[in-house]
């Protein structure tokens, strides 16, 4: 269907658009012919554009806009610095020296982690020893 504009530019709209916009929105074959060339820009709903104006007088979208944004920025996280706890670090070097003495010669014994890892082999199969400090219970 070809419509002129009030500019005298004449528009090619396709029937079945107009028809889908006629069924599924229940309006008059005008009323989807003004939809359509809305929607696709070639004329302008006034109401769209009271509304722009008085958001943009009021400034209200935009200071909600920059509001979210200033929420979303993250900051820059520190890295993690690891406590030392030396109470750890005997009892790994006590195990440690524990297992060097009381299992066969041609043991490899790594300590992986100075306050939390034993790795060893013995006859090809590998084991670790995970040191771990619990929390003092909550009393009720």
């Amino acid at each position: 269907m070809k419509y002129e504009l009030e500019n005298g530019k004449i528009i090619n709209i396709p029937d079945d658009e107009i028809k889908n916009l006629e069924t599924k929105l229940g309006i008059s074959k005008e009323e989807a012919i003004d939809t359509w060339l809305a929607d696709e820009e070639y004329i302008t709903d006034e109401t769209v554009e009271e509304l722009t104006e008085k958001a943009k007088k009021n400034r209200i979208t935009a200071t909600v806009h920059e509001a979210k944004a200033e929420k979303t920025e993250k900051k820059a996280k520190k890295p993690r610095e690891k406590k030392e706890n030396p109470l750890k670090r005997q009892i790994i070097d006590a195990i440690f020296a524990g297992l060097s003495e009381n299992l066969p010669e041609n043991v490899e014994i790594n300590i992986t982690n100075d306050e939390k890892y034993i790795d060893f082999v013995v006859d090809g199969m590998e084991f670790t020893v995970n040191l771990v400090q619990h929390r003092a219970k909550k009393s009720v």
